[in-house]
């Protein structure tokens, strides 16, 4: 894992104001913070935090999935929310990931890891976000 490249990428989020953290417990991950969603045509909130999986090889390896708070009203909503990938305990929230893939056959371009990266892949998790059913 390049974890000084993840570095750089977050700060190019923070920049434009996206709250992006590294977090390493048991595993690497990275938690987008307060991510837009279309929740509010739901009575739901308008934000929520994402949680990503940093893979093992990364840049290399293709970041894939996306987690929400176990009990969040979206995982209902989101494609893919209702195939659980795994719960994982971080920075004391238990997170659900869902079967979410959009640099393989999710709607995304093929994983090119001299275009994409984790600052990139927000505009996934906000599609992802604003497509609720």
């Amino acid at each position: 894992m390049n974890g000084e490249r993840i570095e750089r990428e977050l700060a190019r989020l923070r920049e434009g104001g996206q709250n992006a953290d590294l977090v390493l417990d048991g595993r690497w991950y990275v938690i987008y913070r307060a991510v837009p969603t279309a929740g509010s045509q739901f009575s739901l909130p308008v934000e929520t935090d994402v949680i990503v999986p940093v893979p093992e090889g990364y840049p290399a390896a293709m970041i894939d999935l996306a987690g929400l708070p176990k009990d969040s009203p979206f995982l209902p909503r989101v494609k893919g929310g209702q195939n659980n990938q795994g719960q994982h305990s971080v920075n004391g929230v238990e997170w659900q990931l869902a079967s979410y893939h959009p640099h393989n056959g999710g709607g995304g371009p093929p994983w090119d890891s001299a275009k994409f990266g984790f600052d990139t892949y927000l505009d996934h998790l906000i599609a992802w976000l604003d497509r609720l059913a």
